[in-house]
């Protein structure tokens, strides 16, 4: 019964998110009257109020969801009942109230948006890497997840990698802002390596959360 309700919490908080993007990226047109590419826009860029035709669906399906992933979060530590079980959750609290925020705060406000958005990428690898960890080193005999989960883990967690790096390989002082501001581009790049890390982020972590939803 308490596994059923865990799930439920994991599979419409997930289910609000994809619908909160998808939904915007059909409707959107941007300043040049562009569609959204995957490959050059940012996953923000769906909730920027005056520019995306479904901004508002966008932060409020981000702040939603990622209200109801908080309990899944939760949930996930009791059912390890391990230390890093415990710390995987208190990251995930953080990333998941990062998602929420980052409806709060859309694109419009690009300071307190780039550190809502930061603070969940930082807090994600976090979350993935010690809830990794958990699934790896479970007690003989208590198996809460199957290792073969960890497939998952380690995609998200070289996800999440690839992008915290990549502006840092690109140029060693870099402020959020201007980590997550197309318009500091002149030109938008047709294949755009940071966007397109970006969406790798999302859908590795929409699996992650589908196979852990799935296997517990």
């Amino acid at each position: 019964m308490a596994f059923n309700l865990l799930r439920s919490f994991g599979i419409t908080g997930t289910g609000l998110v994809i619908l909160a993007v998808f939904y915007p990226s059909l409707m959107y047109r941007g300043k040049r009257g562009e569609r959204y590419s995957l490959l050059n826009h940012f996953i923000s860029e769906l909730g920027e109020v005056g520019v995306s035709h479904a901004a508002r669906v966008f932060n409020a399906g981000m702040l939603l969801g990622g209200l109801l992933l908080l309990p899944y979060i939760i949930g996930l530590g009791i059912a390890f009942g391990s230390p890093l079980g415990w710390l995987g959750t208190a990251a995930g609290i953080i990333a998941v109230l990062g998602v929420a925020a980052v409806g709060v705060f859309p694109m419009n406000n690009l300071k307190l948006h780039a550190i809502a958005a930061m603070t969940y990428f930082r807090a994600g690898l976090l979350m993935v890497l010690f809830f990794g960890l958990a699934i790896l080193f479970q007690p003989a005999g208590k198996t809460i997840i199957p290792s073969a989960a960890n497939i998952l883990s380690l995609l998200a967690f070289l996800a999440y990698g690839a992008f915290l790096t990549l502006p840092r390989v690109k140029k060693k002082e870099q402020k959020p802002t201007e980590i997550l501001d197309p318009e500091l581009t002149p030109e938008r790049p047709r294949l755009w390596a940071l966007p397109a890390l970006e969406w790798l982020v999302f859908f590795s972590t929409i699996a992650w959360l589908f196979g852990m939803t799935f296997f517990i």
